[in-house]
């Protein structure tokens, strides 16, 4: 993730960085490496449930702290609007992206497996998070869950 990359053109509509293609695809690449570097796969929801606010959720405080950690690469186009709406699309794709970090799920817990957590593996940093994660997963609030969103 070195280095700084400059966004020349985004969708006015969506906010979504598209040229060039390469720096556009870095910035995807960059949001997706952040949630998954800064968010522990504990953490049961991107946004804060209004029917249960006491399930552990990415505060906003910690999705500026994202915004930030990515666009520290970046250069965008100048205008305000125009950061908002590109800040508003980046999280809607972490928010996707920390969704399917949870893939470990059907990797991993339905198949009664660990991940590898040594120092080269992509999972270490998974380690001291993993075993809430499959208390939850397997307990009968997180079955259902699945069940629902199938």
């Amino acid at each position: 993730m070195e280095g700084h990359y400059i966004i020349t053109e985004v969708d006015p509509n969506t906010g979504e960085p598209f040229l060039p293609k390469n720096n556009a695809k870095k910035f995807v690449n960059h949001c997706g490496v952040h949630v998954r570097d800064r968010v522990p796969i504990s953490v049961r929801e991107w946004k804060k449930r209004k029917d249960n606010p006491l399930i552990s959720f990415v505060s906003e405080r910690e999705k500026d702290i994202l915004w930030d950690s990515v666009t520290a690469h970046f250069t965008l186009p100048a205008g305000v609007d125009l950061r908002n709406l590109v800040k508003s699309w980046a999280l809607k794709k972490m928010a996707t992206q920390f969704q399917t970090w949870k893939k470990l799920y059907t990797e991993f817990v339905k198949k009664n497996l660990t991940p590898d957590f040594s120092e080269n593996s992509p999972y270490k940093k998974l380690r001291d998070d993993w075993p809430e994660f499959v208390r939850y997963k397997t307990s009968e609030e997180g079955e259902e869950r699945v069940r629902r969103n199938q």
